[in-house]
């Protein structure tokens, strides 16, 4: 007989919520295809979104940084590793389409990161939930790929199966380096 999962905590339970947003989200882009994305690209609309949402995630740090100064410090080192991230992502060179990648897939694997830390945190025995998580989220992009390759105004690219998984261990590896980072300067501020 199967063992039911049982979700651990409220807050476990938004972090799945919010992973299959992002998922859902995800798969409604395959079929955002033909004209509407010819045209979103010709007029440089996903560009200049990026830009924007990059700007407009930096902006709401600070301000909740603002608002609470128990969290202030946090709140700036999320801002800083968001804006090394969006600046990275526009100098690179790579289509818009392997940005949208980077953001969809990291968002993904570090929910699923941060509800896997929280099961385990609960209790429940999680091996490895960087590797898990990583291995999900791109697995997760394998699929996406996969699809791809039946729509006929859509590319199958292994190229993009690799920049899924590159983007789901960077998203991580950051959510990891943004908590050792808190760890470091919370230690820092009790001296």
């Amino acid at each position: 007989m199967k063992k039911k999962i049982k979700i651990t905590s409220r807050k476990e339970r938004k972090l799945w919520i919010s992973a299959l947003v992002v998922l859902i989200a995800i798969y409604a882009t395959l079929f955002l295809g033909g004209q509407l994305l010819d045209l979103m690209v010709e007029r440089r609309i996903i560009e200049q979104g990026l830009f924007y949402l990059f700007l407009l995630l930096f902006i709401t740090f600070i301000i909740s940084g603002w608002k609470s100064s128990r969290n202030r410090l946090e709140n700036w080192i999320y801002a800083g590793v968001i804006a090394v991230y969006g600046m990275a992502l526009l100098r690179m060179d790579i289509t818009t389409s392997e940005r949208s990648h980077m953001i969809e897939y990291g968002l993904l694997s570090i929910l699923i990161y941060e509800a896997l830390i929280e099961r385990k945190r609960n209790g429940v025995n999680v091996k490895i939930p960087v590797l898990t998580s990583i291995l999900g989220a791109g697995t997760i992009g394998l699929l996406d790929e996969c699809i791809q390759y039946f729509l006929s105004y859509r590319i199958f690219d292994m190229v993009d199966i690799g920049f899924n998984y590159l983007a789901s261990a960077f998203g991580v590896i950051t959510s990891i380096g943004v908590r050792k980072l808190k760890q470091v300067f919370t230690n820092w501020q009790m001296k």
